[in-house]
């Protein structure tokens, strides 16, 4: 029998809870702790009391399905697991009075990973969310217990506390007394609801599924306008303080955010009938000064709770390095392989370096939109994929093709009375409705990949994009948890992948939670809806998603921002924001469209994209507002080495001018406290402070491109000025006490910054080159040098 502490004004959680918010200064003789503040406590105190207020303001019900909702009641805390005394002298702890009750002796016990805590009466859960500022290791929580007036229902709420994090988790309980009377369960959908009230905030962004497989962003002014299903949650309390809830979807149960008149609410769903017992990891919530830190920690903190990968710790598809070519806008369902040899062969004469062709949906054997064989259809390709892939990559130089297929196998399943279906029918599974899809039985599932994925291979295949993967949701609902059918299916899919295509797969329609969560090494996904080239002004809310989807979603995957047309009245925008996105760049122009002056700012002669080295987010000042709706420009930054690189967008619905500005700032982490930013769409060369800042004036449908450059002690490299992330051409740079030595990528039009009351001469490749001056702005005709130039600049002062 657990002991629990009675929640009262003696608690000692409550009395840290009140000197948090009622103490200014330190208080001497107070139990092992410090007397004194660091600036970085001082700091951070309001979170940490935000973080408190959120815990202990959580109210819990659980819904049974014949009774419907039953609120509980909180009935004590326990704290697991703390030792007061190893973290009493740490610098920078904020005094607190710590109690302790003898009364409760201590006990060992097991927690949800299988970690012994020891069980006292310590307020030091409290303390470690109020007090810890040096990144130590932390081991224990806060366990909150709730009951239902007549006993029949029960909710344990453990909050695990890290480092500038808590992981919550949630255990409930239906009580049943006889097997032969009528039996409890939970509802479905909101089994468990743990409400916060509201926090207070400045702002808030949230990203909800405003379709079952696409995310978007939403932005508050109050919690009860929060949408349902949402999946991120990050919101300011002061300035530089920032909160972030970020709900989880385990094996078990998915987690959704929402709110209404009460405020805000953590619903806990376990998508399945019959259960009088729920145990899931509901939630991380983390706090610090940046948000781009807040939204690393909670996810890094919950995908290692769940033994599973943050993106940093994926691999980057090698092929995806390279600029590429999707059929889908080019011919649609008509796709054909003389269709598809043709684009080939007008980008060769275009030279394009063109490295990869996805063959998109239209080329399979269907019949009322159910997959008949694992062939393609025989009157698009008459002679399967071979002769395709094989003129592809001996005569146009593409390195790799890929196919599309949905997780499923097409829109509708498997046809039933297929050959397909009686050859391979142990590998599949027929849902309740009579649908035939892949088991999402791992080893089932991975039985009729491994089949398809084979005869793929075989005809010259290298890659695939998989799309309609939340249907796996959909079609096993009530028939299996959240998480355990996309588990399953994205286990026996990726298993499959990693063996035919080496791992390499474009994940779609996939940004429902149950998808995001239980991908297993698998590194790629699409962060948007998709283009829709002949919807005026359709531009608009793709860059929306796509860049305040990448908040979150780059936590999870490289984001794939989707194909674009280079002749279109978007044309200049859309590639900008592919550039910049950190993603794969490709475009889906039908035939004898191609503009090649779209494609060529974005990549190098072999075809290589000059990437940003993250998924793009948006910067901190339009975080928090919506700039479809606002006269603010949507600013997008990320990073090139020690570099940084920010794109301004007017997406105003109603075709205003925006008007902002741009600062070094924008771009977190950029060493220097002096910085060049080079405008490549201009030409325009500025030096500003780390504080400074640029007005920035946009009408309907412009761009602006910065790239943000420390500046260097002689001269300060800008890369190719040809590119839109100009640095991304910089290779190696070398000051010496009479020049500096900078190697490229490739030949092109070398631009730098240099001081204007010095002369410059350059060799390059040993032979003496011409430097043109504009202004502050030095360029270098490289055009004509194959292989990584060297470049040597040398300055004298003028006589």
């Amino acid at each position: 029998m657990r002991a629990y502490r009675s929640p009262c004004m003696h608690c000692p959680c409550w009395q840290m809870r009140r000197q948090l918010i009622h103490d200014d200064e330190p208080k001497r003789g107070n139990i092992g702790m410090s007397a004194t503040y660091t600036n970085a406590t001082r700091q951070e105190l309001p979170q940490r009391r935000h973080v408190l207020d959120l815990i202990h303001q959580m109210a819990v019900s659980v819904h049974d399905y014949e009774r419907g909702m039953i609120p509980l009641e909180l009935i004590g805390v326990q704290e697991i697991g703390f030792d007061h005394d190893a973290g009493a002298h740490r610098e920078g702890n904020i005094p607190v009075t710590v109690t302790k009750d003898t009364s409760v002796s201590e006990k060992s016990v097991q927690d949800e990973a299988g970690s012994n805590y020891t069980a006292t009466n310590h307020s030091g859960a409290a303390n470690a969310i109020c007090c810890n500022t040096d990144g130590g290791r932390l081991d224990g929580c806060l366990h909150y217990a709730y009951r239902s007036a007549d006993g029949t229902a029960s909710a344990d709420i453990r909050i695990v506390v890290k480092e500038k994090s808590v992981l919550a988790y949630v255990d409930a309980k239906l009580a049943n007394e006889s097997l032969f009377g009528k039996q409890s369960y939970f509802k479905p959908e909101a089994a468990v609801t743990v409400s916060f009230g509201h926090p207070v905030h400045e702002g808030y962004m949230a990203n909800y599924r405003h379709k079952d497989w696409w995310t978007r962003p939403h932005f508050g002014p109050g919690w009860d306008t929060l949408p349902r299903r949402t999946q991120s949650l990050v919101w300011r309390t002061a300035p530089d303080q920032y909160l972030y809830l970020l709900p989880v979807c385990d094996d078990r149960c998915r987690t959704d955010l929402q709110g209404d008149d009460s405020g805000l609410q953590a619903v806990v769903s376990p998508l399945i009938l019959g259960h009088d017992s729920i145990k899931a990891l509901a939630f991380s919530l983390s706090w610090g000064k940046e948000p781009y830190e807040v939204a690393e920690k909670a996810s890094s903190d919950s995908l290692h709770a769940l033994n599973r990968e943050h993106r940093k710790g994926k691999a980057y598809p090698p092929l995806m390095e390279y600029i590429g070519f999707c059929s889908w806008d080019a011919f649609y369902h008509e796709v054909h392989a003389g269709g598809i040899l043709e684009k080939a062969e007008e980008l060769k004469l275009l030279k394009l370096p063109v490295r990869w062709f996805m063959i998109d949906d239209g080329w399979l054997d269907v019949s009322e939109m159910r997959l008949q064989s694992l062939k393609p259809d025989g009157n698009k390709f008459p002679e399967g994929f071979l002769p395709v892939t094989c003129q592809l990559k001996e005569d146009y130089g593409v390195d790799w093709v890929g196919v599309w297929h949905t997780i499923a196998g097409y829109w509708g399943g498997i046809s039933q009375g297929s050959d397909l279906a009686a050859r391979y029918g142990e590998f599949l599974h027929e849902t309740r409705n009579g649908r035939l899809i892949p088991s999402p039985e791992q080893s089932k599932g991975f039985g009729f990949w491994d089949v398809w994925h084979r005869k793929l291979k075989e005809q010259g295949i290298d890659f695939v994009k998989v799309d309609g993967q939340n249907s796996i949701t959909n079609m096993t609902m009530y028939n299996m948890t959240a998480g355990e059918a996309a588990a399953g299916a994205h286990e026996a899919l990726e298993a499959s992948v990693y063996q035919h295509f080496e791992g390499n797969i474009m994940n779609c329609m996939g940004m429902g939670s149950e998808n995001v969560w239980h991908r297993p090494v698998s590194s790629m996904s699409r962060n948007s809806d998709d283009f829709v080239p002949q919807e005026a002004g359709s531009f608009k809310e793709h860059a929306l998603q796509n860049v305040y989807n990448s908040y979150y979603h780059g936590q999870f995957y490289w984001g794939d921002w989707d194909m674009f047309w280079t002749s279109h009245e978007d044309a200049l925008q859309s590639a900008v924001l592919r550039a910049i996105s950190g993603g794969p760049v490709y475009f889906s122009d039908p035939v004898g469209t191609t503009d090649p002056a779209r494609v060529w700012p974005m990549i190098y002669r072999d075809g290589r994209i000059a990437r940003g080295d993250l998924p793009a987010q948006p910067t901190v000042d339009c975080l928090f507002r919506n700039p479809n709706t606002e006269p603010i420009p949507l600013k997008v930054w990320n990073r090139v080495g020690p570099s940084g690189v920010i794109a301004a967008f007017n997406i105003t619905l109603d075709d205003a001018i925006v008007k902002g500005t741009v600062r070094p700032s924008d771009v977190p982490g950029l060493e220097g406290e002096a910085f060049v930013l080079f405008e490549p769409l201009t030409r325009k060369v500025r030096t500003l402070q780390r504080g400074e800042e640029l007005s920035l004036h946009l009408q309907p449908g412009e761009v602006a491109v910065y790239n943000v450059i420390p500046v260097q002690k002689f001269c300060t490299p800008i890369g190719l000025t040809d590119k839109f992330l100009s640095t991304h051409a910089v290779l190696q740079i070398e000051e010496h006490p009479q020049k500096t030595a900078v190697r490229l990528v490739e030949g092109g039009i070398f631009g730098f910054t240099a001081d204007p009351a010095r002369s410059v001469k350059a060799i390059v490749n040993g032979l003496e080159a011409r430097v043109v001056r504009s202004g502050e702005l030095c360029e270098i005709d490289c055009c004509e040098i194959e292989g990584e130039p060297v470049i040597e600049i040398f300055q004298e002062f003028k006589v």
